[in-house]
């Protein structure tokens, strides 16, 4: 169930069980790797373990636009009740609400700088996966973490998102749909025109 048109929609359409946090997911590969000690051995660690950070961050990127994209899609609903807000009356914290979006921002000059000195790879950063991060960081920040989030008149939006018409709605919920069953979030980008304007 994603929503029901009048009544309530859910605050997470499926997204979740697709995603990880990437700070502790990524840490815990770095710790990991931070064990050899032995340069042969570490840039071995760090080579098996490029696809996952890759994809890892990817998935991340995918996941905060997925959740502007459902913002978009739930507001043109009309004023409906959120229903799974875990944020709601939580005590709002700005550095500790956006620390998780820095962290990710962050990442890619990491990864970037690693893949280079460890396998010798250059990492091309896809500067709209950097401004979708940015986006879902301000997206955060005009929402107060979602800690007073109870209905879709409350949800704000940043201001190069708007409600298109039905037809492109429909679209991307759609799109939505498709890819909480694959779990390819970042097919999401394909819609992101509909709502978003430079």
């Amino acid at each position: 169930m994603t929503a029901t048109k009048t009544q309530m929609v859910l605050f997470d359409p499926g997204y979740a069980q697709h995603t990880t946090i990437l700070s502790i997911s990524a840490e815990y590969i770095y710790a990991q790797l931070n064990q050899f000690k032995n340069f042969g051995q570490k840039k071995f660690q760090f080579k098996m373990a490029y696809p996952k950070l890759t994809h890892m961050a990817d998935n991340n990127v995918g996941f905060c636009l997925g959740s502007l994209l459902w913002a978009v899609y739930i507001k043109s609903l009309g004023d409906v009740t959120i229903e799974g807000n875990p944020c709601l009356n939580g005590e709002y914290d700005e550095a500790e609400t956006v620390e998780e979006a820095d962290y990710s921002i962050n990442f890619y000059d990491r990864l970037k700088k690693d893949a280079k000195y460890y396998i010798g790879e250059d990492y091309k950063v896809d500067p709209l996966d950097v401004k979708i991060l940015k986006l879902y960081k301000e997206f955060l920040i005009i929402n107060k973490g979602f800690t007073s989030t109870n209905t879709t008149a409350e949800l704000e939006l940043p201001q190069c998102f708007s409600i298109p018409d039905k037809k492109s709605c429909d679209k991307i919920h759609e799109k939505i749909q498709e890819v909480i069953k694959t779990g390819k979030l970042l097919e999401l980008k394909e819609v992101l025109p509909l709502a978003y304007k430079k």
